[in-house]
C-alpha cells in the first residue's frame, strides 16, 4: 500500500525533532542541520546498504589476503581451491561496493582514483579494457623470471592496471601457459616460489587500499575526525572541503545527486561493457553473481522496507509518480529474471532501461536539479 504523504510528513517531522545518528561508525554524532525527507531517506540507505556493503568487502579482502597466506605456506589443491573461494567471495562483495564511486573510492593514490588499484577494468575505455586484460599474464611471467626481488609493498607505486583484482585472478586461477588445471596451477607454483610472492604483494595492496575506504567511510575522512558517512549523509563536506579540490570528495553536490549520478553511471557501464565477453576467463557464474549483487544493493538503496517506510520510492511515489515507481521496479524484476538465466540480450536490455529511469523518472520524483550530466554509452 502506498505511504501517504502525510504520514511522511510526520515521521519526518518526528525524526527532525529527535535527531538521528549515522550508524556504523566510530564518531556517530546527533544531526543538528535540518534535513529534507530525501536527505534522509538517502541517510538510511547509506547507513544501512552502503556501510554493510563495505563492511562485507573489507572482511572479504581481508580472509583472501589470509587465505593466500595459507596457501603460499601449505601450496597444495586444498589451499589453493580456498584462495580462489576467497577470491570469488571477494569480487562478489566488490560489486556491492562497486556502485558507490565517489568520496573514498574517489580520492586519488599516484594520480589515479582508489577504484582503479582495485578494479582498473571499470574506468578504463573500451578498447584498454581488453588490452589490459590480456596484459596481465605477460606481466606476471615477465615479474616471475625477473631477477628482481618481489616483497608485500613492491607494487605499492605501480601503475593501477597492474595490480587488483583482475591481476590476482589470473595468478590464481591460471599458469603462465595459461592452464587452468587445479594440479597444473599448484606445480607451477610450488616450481617457481616467486609467484607466491607476486600474489602476496598483490592481496596485500588490495587489503590496504580496501583498508583505506574502510577507515574513510566508517572512522575518520581525510583527518577530519569525522566518518565520510557522516559527512556526506548530513551535506557537510562543504564544511571541511573546497569545490576546486580534486579528491573526489563530493563537495558542491547534495547527497541525492551525488548518489544517482553514481548509480546511473554505473548502470551504463553494466548496460554496456563487455562484461560477458571479458570478464568470464575462468568462470561463467562469477560476473552473473557479481552483477546480481550490484542490483540487489541499489535496489535496497532505492527500498529500505521493511526497515523504514522512508525510503527514496516512497518519496517518489507520494510525489505523484506512482507509474515510474511501478515501472522501476519491473526493470529491477526484469534484470533479476535475466541474471537467473543467464540472458545477457534481457540483462542488457533491462539494464538500460533502469538506466534511464535514474536519468529521467527518479530525477523528478526527488525533485533533483535537472541540469545533471549523465554517462551516456560506455562509461
Amino acid at each position: 500500500m502506498p505511504i501517504k504523504k502525510s504520514y511522511l510528513s510526520l515521521l519526518l517531522s518526528s525524526l527532525l525533532m529527535f535527531g538521528i545518528s549515522g550508524c556504523g561508525s566510530d564518531t556517530d554524532s546527533t544531526i543538528t542541520t535540518s534535513l529534507s525527507e530525501v536527505d534522509l531517506a538517502i541517510q538510511h540507505s547509506i547507513n544501512y546498504t552502503t556501510i554493510d556493503a563495505i563492511d562485507g568487502f573489507s572482511q572479504n579482502i581481508e580472509t583472501l589476503y589470509n587465505d593466500v597466506e595459507t596457501f603460499c605456506t601449505t601450496t597444495n589443491t586444498n589451499t589453493l581451491i580456498a584462495a580462489q573461494s576467497s577470491w570469488t567471495n571477494s569480487y562478489i562483495a566488490w560489486y556491492k561496493v562497486l556502485p558507490f564511486q565517489f568520496g573514498p573510492l574517489a580520492n586519488t593514490d599516484n594520480s589515479s582514483p582508489i577504484l582503479d588499484y582495485i578494479d582498473a577494468y571499470r574506468n578504463a575505455t573500451e578498447s584498454n579494457r581488453t588490452s589490459n586484460l590480456a596484459a596481465i599474464n605477460p606481466l606476471i611471467t615477465t615479474l616471475m623470471a625477473s631477477t628482481d626481488a618481489i616483497t608485500q609493498t613492491s607494487f605499492s607505486n605501480t601503475r593501477a592496471k597492474e595490480v587488483g583484482l583482475n591481476v590476482l585472478e589470473t595468478a590464481l586461477f591460471t599458469t603462465t601457459s595459461g592452464s587452468t588445471d587445479t594440479a597444473d596451477i599448484v606445480a607451477e607454483f610450488n616450481a617457481q616460489s616467486k609467484k607466491c610472492d607476486i600474489i602476496d604483494a598483490l592481496s596485500y595492496e588490495l587489503t590496504r587500499r580496501t583498508s583505506f575506504v574502510h577507515a574513510q567511510w566508517g572512522n575518520n575522512y581525510r583527518e577530519t575526525t569525522l566518518s565520510y558517512q557522516y559527512l556526506f549523509t548530513n551535506n557537510l563536506l562543504e564544511d571541511y572541503f573546497s569545490v576546486i579540490d580534486v579528491q573526489g570528495d563530493g563537495t558542491g553536490t547534495p547527497a541525492s545527486e551525488e548518489l544517482v549520478v553514481s548509480i546511473q553511471e554505473f548502470l551504463d557501464f553494466a548496460g554496456n561493457a563487455n562484461l560477458f565477453t571479458d570478464l568470464t576467463r575462468y568462470s561463467n557464474t562469477t560476473i552473473w553473481q557479481a552483477l546480481e549483487a550490484s542490483i540487489t544493493t541499489i535496489e535496497n538503496i532505492l527500498d529500505q522496507t521493511p526497515e523504514t517506510e522512508l525510503t527514496l520510492l516512497a518519496i517518489i511515489n507520494n510525489n505523484g509518480y506512482e507509474q515510474d515507481v511501478e515501472t522501476i521496479k519491473l526493470n529491477i524484476a526484469s534484470i533479476k529474471q535475466a541474471i537467473t538465466e543467464q540472458n545477457t540480450t534481457d540483462f542488457t536490455a533491462a539494464v538500460r532501461a533502469l538506466d534511464g529511469n535514474f536519468k529521467t523518472s527518479i530525477l523528478d520524483g526527488l525533485n533533483i536539479n535537472k541540469g545533471l550530466t549523465f554517462a551516456d554509452g560506455d562509461s
